[in-house]
């Protein structure tokens, strides 16, 4: 009652008000009017604001409005759906209701996800948008040194220990150690590591291991093209923010297999990082307690060696083991491993002890801080096993094994020394695990009938280019297009050097190749003419290459076998780089005993006799332009085999590409002389074809190769 009252009141005097003001209604109606405006832009802005945060994450593709969800369920089920439902109606309609709630399970994951990946990007925004401190070179090495500890000191992104709650450092170690978490700790977890500019390498070592049905396997992909490459060919990977390569590719491949203009890096640093980050993805895997057997990927694995690892006692006792760039097999033998020679990290096997641990973190710290612009991973490695009391001599299986040491047992001999901070270190022997100067030039397995693990293409001077094309010589480049093997048709010779060349010697080889850089160049002259791909007949080498000194004796010191070298690898006579960058096509000399050769062409081969000596291009195809039906041509005599064009434009186009590919160059050098070296230089280029055009005179004055040469090497010294 009192409320009512006062109600009545209050609208009389309201009333009397509006009689007595005129005004009154029309302010009240503005007023009202106001409101509705106020309240109708506030609501527009919401509805904007909605509309526009709904286009955002349709445009990141991060979110799904619930109706599609049907669709997506459809898509799942397809066909299959449909044909179980005529045998089993209730049946499919449970899988369908499954497979929704699935469907919508994921789509809500995804949406939480999205918001904390939108939250992130906010706090990124924010913290560019914040003036930042300019740091000097040394507080930035400080302050990187300083995370790199504390990461290294847990084992795990320092961020995570500091700020867990965050979701979205949840997810991405999720996504970093997917592959690692998938690995089998009972088994050796067999590793490499790859960047642009070596995946195929990485692609090849690969190959390796799945055709021994090595499935324990991890790659740290230091970029994201490598974990691009990883994905599309099925490779397990570990890639992630903490492992970033920022350098270009590193000189020592040269160019990319896949792009011969790329540029490439000499810088130290770019070396020292990619040793850094290997440390690093080691450490890792030490972490979690695998055994591991890492490679470099320009290895090749030719048999497995689980059993071997499973069986011998060195790889029980030791913490660490590594390969040795030594060149004797005696010398091994003698002193149980060779501890005075250059260790070599491209083949390493890691128990996952406190002290391999410690040596890992060590070694990364080195090589992050080292202010030394040359010093490499593998020169830190070294160093560091030789610091405090440095490397002492093998042990016996009682030193290393104390604890179960018993009184009077036999005290068998291992190959294992202790090295800094009391490190266990076992030497690979290397007649398994084989250099490329043990494998491709001794060839020592030939000679002891051993059956090696694994070939490092290590001891070569053409780069990437070098390394593959000793691995398709020795049938072991596992990757090539089956069109290498299958199409086309070819040009090959079965001449042999001249007898009076192949004594020891660096006269003989000097000359020796200058023969044979003349049959080649014929050989790419019959393929241009008759539209074939030329077979590089085998070369053998009677003097080492080496970047110190071989001479007098022709081999490197230390080495158990001498020359002559068979089946010489070809970038010990030529620039593999260059013959590709002049546009020439060509298969390695075991090309025709490759068993992924096609039957068809090596069924299918004539050996042919040329009519007269030094023929003409028009000579040359009307003999042998109709011998069609043949994939393969064999010339008895390739040295005495060409003359030149008809065209003279034509030959000097000819020469013009022969200038470029058959460019190589190569030192044979001693101690003396006023620098202290005296040097043989080969490899001098024949004349052009260009040039000599006098094929009548050729012939009757019966060329020898050396008339196709200005000078066969230079002296200097």
């Amino acid at each position: 009652h009192i409320k009512k009252s006062t109600m009545t009141t209050t609208t009389t005097t309201n009333l009397h008000h509006q009689r007595a003001n005129p005004h009154s209604k029309a302010l009240s109606s503005n007023s009202y009017s106001r409101r509705r405006k106020f309240v109708f832009c506030f609501v527009l802005f919401l509805a904007c604001a909605g509309l526009f945060e709904l286009r955002f994450l349709e445009k990141e593709k991060k979110w799904t409005p619930a109706s599609p969800v049907n669709n997506r369920v459809a898509l799942h089920l397809g066909a299959g759906a449909g044909a179980a439902g005529a045998a089993d109606d209730d049946g499919a309609f449970r899988r369908r209701d499954d497979a929704a709630r699935r469907v919508q399970d994921t789509d809500h994951e995804d949406y939480a996800r999205n918001n904390n990946n939108r939250d992130a990007r906010r706090r990124r925004r924010r913290r560019v948008s914040e003036p930042k401190k300019e740091l000097s070179y040394e507080e930035e090495e400080q302050l990187r040194k300083q995370r790199m500890e504390e990461r290294m000191a847990g084992g795990k992104d320092v961020r995570e220990s500091n700020d867990k709650s965050q979701p979205n450092h949840q997810e991405h170690e999720k996504l970093r150690v997917e592959h690692v978490d998938s690995l089998n700790k009972s088994s050796i977890v067999f590793a490499a590591f790859a960047s642009a500019g070596f995946h195929e390498f990485m692609l090849n070592w690969y190959a390796h291991t799945q055709k021994l049905n090595i499935g324990n396997v991890i790659v740290a992909a230091f970029d994201a093209e490598t974990e691009k490459v990883c994905k599309e060919n099925n490779i397990p990977y570990l890639g992630d923010e903490e492992l970033r390569y920022t350098h270009g590719v590193v000189a020592t491949g040269g160019q990319p297999l896949h792009d011969q203009n790329a540029k490439v890096t000499m810088v130290g640093k770019a070396f020292q990082q990619i040793g850094a980050l290997k440390a690093s993805f080691l450490l890792r895997l030490m972490q979690k307690g695998f055994r591991v057997l890492v490679s470099d990927c320009d290895t090749a694995w030719m048999r497995d060696p689980r059993e071997w690892f499973a069986t011998n006692e060195m790889a029980k006792y030791v913490d660490m083991a590594v390969s040795t760039d030594c060149l004797s097999y005696k010398n091994e033998e003698k002193v149980r491993g060779c501890w005075h020679d250059q260790f070599n990290t491209g083949i390493l096997f890691l128990n996952p002890t406190e002290k391999t641990k410690g040596f890992l973190k060590d070694w990364q710290v080195a090589l992050e801080t080292t202010t030394h612009k040359f010093e490499h991973d593998q020169d830190i490695f070294n160093r560091l096993l030789r610091e405090g009391a440095g490397l002492r001599p093998p042990q016996r299986l009682d030193e290393i094994d104390v604890e179960n040491r018993k009184e009077g047992a036999e005290r068998h001999e291992l190959h294992v020394a202790l090295a800094s901070k009391d490190l266990k270190l076992g030497a690979l022997p290397l007649t398994l695990f084989t250099s490329g100067h043990i494998f491709f030039i001794q060839q020592t397995h030939l000679h002891l009938n051993v059956e090696p693990f694994v070939v490092h293409t290590t001891y070569q001077f053409s780069q990437a280019r070098g390394k593959r094309q000793r691995l398709r010589e020795h049938q072991l480049w596992l990757i090539d297009a089956q069109e290498y093997h299958d199409e086309g048709n070819f040009i090959t010779t079965s001449e042999k050097p001249p007898q009076e060349l192949l004594s020891i010697g660096i006269e003989n080889h000097l000359k020796l190749a200058s023969w044979y850089r003349l049959v080649l160049r014929n050989l790419f002259a019959y393929a241009e003419i008759l539209n074939r791909i030329p077979i590089l007949p085998e070369f053998s080498c009677l003097c080492d290459r080496y970047w110190g000194n071989v001479l007098p004796q022709c081999y490197i010191p230390g080495a158990d076998i001498h020359p002559p070298y068979n089946k010489c690898p070809m970038d010990h006579v030529t620039n593999l780089p260059n013959l590709e960058r002049a546009g020439l096509n060509f298969r390695e000399y075991s090309f025709l005993t490759n068993e992924q050769t096609s039957d068809k062409i090596k069924q299918s081969v004539e050996t042919v006799s040329l009519t007269r000596q030094f023929p003409t291009d028009e000579e040359i195809r009307d003999q042998l332009g109709r011998k069609t039906d043949k994939r393969v041509l064999v010339l008895e005599t390739a040295s005495k085999s060409f003359c030149t064009f008809k065209e003279e434009s034509k030959s000097k186009a000819f020469d013009s590409k022969m200038q470029t590919g058959l460019e190589a160059g190569s030192h044979f050098c001693k101690h003396g002389g006023s620098t202290g070296r005296i040097c043989e230089i080969g490899f001098t280029k024949p004349k052009g074809v260009s040039q000599n055009r006098d094929c009548d005179r050729m012939r009757s004055e019966d060329f020898d190769f050396e008339k196709f040469y200005d000078k066969l090497w230079e002296h200097k010294g």
